[in-house]
């Protein structure tokens, strides 16, 4: 029987690139409503996990489930329709088009075009975007760009949002406006957030549990503490001194 708590469930996943194994036998649940962060050396196949779970890779083997429901073997705008949605590290907004007509694109999988438009507007304003909803993508910023990005993910109306590296290239205050609007979007609108991030202090102060990738493998998984203190962690990732940092 399903546990109606958990929204996530992934079994045995795995993925084969010829003779490399970029996702080996990962396991995990993720609740509803939890912060769950994901962290890892460069190379560990997180961000190949990801785009299994989006359809965007198909599986090797293994088994992912969203409410219960199977979605291995969907394309991406079926998963999406599943209520799970997911940002790039590299933004890829349409250029020559307005921030507001870019967000609302991702309205248009449930909406006829004027909810869509509505909604996008509501989602700018969510992500404190509003005021350049009429100005064109290209002439964004990258923080902007990041921010635009999540309120059209937002306008898909999901259930579970994967966010790849959204801090990157942020400083100190965006990356706290970044880590507030999560909070604010977890405590409002229930949604559940798997995060990539390589920001120690993002990561440790954002999530409630913390999943550790190294060659393709699930090596830990606990709260930021238990994490902070985990000698194969500090061995694989993070290291004596940044562990030490956040409390080990």
């Amino acid at each position: 029987m399903t546990d109606q708590n958990n929204i996530l469930h992934v079994s045995g996943l795995t993925k084969r690139f010829g003779g490399l194994t970029a996702v080996n036998g990962v396991d995990f649940t993720v609740r509803r409503g939890e912060l769950l962060g994901l962290i890892g050396p460069n190379g560990a196949g997180k961000t190949t996990l990801f785009n299994l779970l989006m359809g965007l890779t198909v599986p090797s083997q293994g088994e992912i489930l969203v409410e219960g429901q199977p979605i291995k073997g969907l394309k991406p705008h079926q998963v999406c329709q599943r209520g799970m949605v997911k940002t790039f590290q590299n933004v890829a907004l349409f250029p020559d088009l307005t921030v507001l007509d870019n967000v609302l694109t991702g309205g248009l999988l449930r909406l006829s075009l004027a909810q869509a438009n509505a909604l996008a507007m509501v989602n700018l304003e969510k992500v404190g975007m509003s005021h350049i909803a009429h100005k064109r993508a290209a002439d964004l910023t990258f923080p902007e760009k990041a921010l635009v990005e999540m309120a059209r993910a937002l306008c898909t109306q999901p259930k579970v949002v994967l966010l790849d590296e959204v801090m990157a290239a942020l400083n100190e205050s965006e990356m706290d406006h970044v880590l507030a609007l999560i909070r604010k979007l977890r405590q409002d609108d229930g949604i559940t957030f798997l995060v990539i991030e390589h920001h120690m202090r993002a990561i440790m102060n954002l999530c409630d549990r913390i999943l550790v990738l190294c060659f393709g493998q699930k090596i830990a998984e606990g709260n930021p503490r238990e994490i902070s203190q985990n000698p194969e962690v500090i061995s694989a990732y993070l290291g004596q001194d940044l562990a030490e940092e956040h409390g080990a």
